[in-house]
């Protein structure tokens, strides 16, 4: 079982090594003075969410990015799971599963109505685990607009 902690402004450089190896894993651009000065940013703004860090036997085994939101479907207060790693000497260890359990029972107290996540399509291996976890899939395709990316 993992043990959440959630990072404040003091966790920062544990953090950064933890953000790197999510965004190397999935091959995602990552620039080490533009992440850092982000996620500094995002932890001392608390409305725009909270960063997790997932712990095992008191060591850092990765993270979980909540980004917070609303949703008049849902009828308030919402979050995205932006991002869930665990680094691999950790995998398959149940912590992914254990972190977002412990989300969830954390929602009432974050104010949260829903929480969604996503994964890449060809993540079987993740879909499974959310699907087990009480995530379904809504049958809804997700589409994104960025500036500049037409």
């Amino acid at each position: 079982m993992s043990t959440l902690l959630q990072a404040t402004p003091a966790h920062l450089d544990q953090l950064m090594p933890l953000i790197e190896g999510f965004y190397t894993h999935f091959g995602y651009p990552y620039e080490a003075t533009t992440h850092r000065a982000l996620v500094d940013h995002f932890l001392n703004t608390p409305h725009l969410g909270s960063l997790w860090l997932i712990q095992h036997e008191g060591h850092n085994a990765g993270y979980l990015a909540l980004t917070y939101g609303f949703t008049f479907e849902f009828l308030g207060r919402d979050a995205f799971v932006d991002e869930l790693y665990i680094t691999e000497p950790y995998r398959s260890l149940g912590l992914g599963r254990s972190a977002l359990k412990q989300i969830q029972h954390l929602a009432p107290e974050l104010g949260l109505v829903a929480i969604h996540l996503q994964t890449e399509s060809y993540n079987g291996r993740a879909k499974r685990l959310y699907e087990q976890s009480g995530f379904r899939d809504l049958g809804r395709s997700t589409l994104t607009w960025r500036p500049g990316l037409a």
